[in-house]
Parts: structure tokens; sequence; C-alpha cells
């Protein structure tokens, strides 16, 4: 029984692995499309706005969606208590122990906090503002902005 409790765990724990690595390509994609028709824009007309509000929306419509699962699969991840039994614990003493850490209630506390900001944030339209800052951020530092 057990034994199966922990098999559920693990491939919960990788369905939301695979989610989060899926959102990260669809993040890097949508900065890459973003640079790519600007930088196209900006050859027709050099003071054209590359980052624009509505450029951003339209990308972020189709990771919104995907987003909220992975947020959705970690609240659920947390509430069912899905984790890695075998994974390593905290180190104490330079023993590495295999116990669940002591401060996991500040933990959880933090992420439910964390996760309503970032809900009253997407819903007050500040997450196109980031992201917009984000695409500019990345394309500026490497030189291609």
């Amino acid at each position: 029984m057990n034994e199966d409790k922990d098999k559920r765990a693990y491939m919960f724990l990788i369905i939301q692995s695979l989610l989060c690595f899926l959102l990260a390509v669809m993040l890097i994609a949508a900065v890459m499309d973003i640079y790519r028709t600007g930088v196209a824009v900006q050859a027709e007309n050099p003071l054209a706005a590359i980052f624009s509000r509505e450029i951003v929306a339209e990308h972020a419509r189709l990771i919104v969606p995907l987003f909220f699962a992975v947020i959705g699969s970690s609240i659920a991840g947390l509430i069912l208590g899905a984790k890695d039994e075998n994974g390593l614990g905290p180190v104490k003493g330079g023993k590495v122990e295999n116990k669940a850490y002591e401060g996991n209630t500040i933990r959880r506390v933090l992420l439910v906090a964390a996760v309503a900001l970032i809900i009253a944030g997407v819903f007050n339209g500040s997450a196109l503002d980031v992201f917009g800052k984000a695409v500019k951020i990345c394309t500026e530092c490497v030189g291609l902005g």
C-alpha cells in the first residue's frame, strides 16, 4: 500500500517537473518570437516599439493557462503531501538525514502567500508589465536589443 503511494507521488512529481519544463520552454519561445518579430518591424521603422503591452499580452494569453496548471499542480502536491521519500533531507551535524524539515509550516505559509500575490498581480495586469520588462532585460543583457 505504501509502495503504491510512493509510486503515485513519484509520478506526480515527474508530471509536475515536465509541466515546469514546458512552461520554461514556452516562455523562452515567446521571448524569442517577440524579439524576432520586433527586429523585423524595427528594420522597416527604427523608431518602432518592439515591446508593446499588446504584443506581450498576445503571447501571454498562450502561456497563462499553463502557468496556472503549474501553480495548481504545485498547490495540489503541497496539499497531497507528494514528495520524494528517497530524496536527501537537510544536513544536520555532517550527516544527511531523510526526514521532513521542521520548518515546513513556514515554507507552506510563504508559498501560499506568494501564490496569492502572484494571482493578484495577474488579475491587476502587472504580469504583462513584468513579462514585458523580462523580455527587454533578456534581450538587452545579451546584446540583442
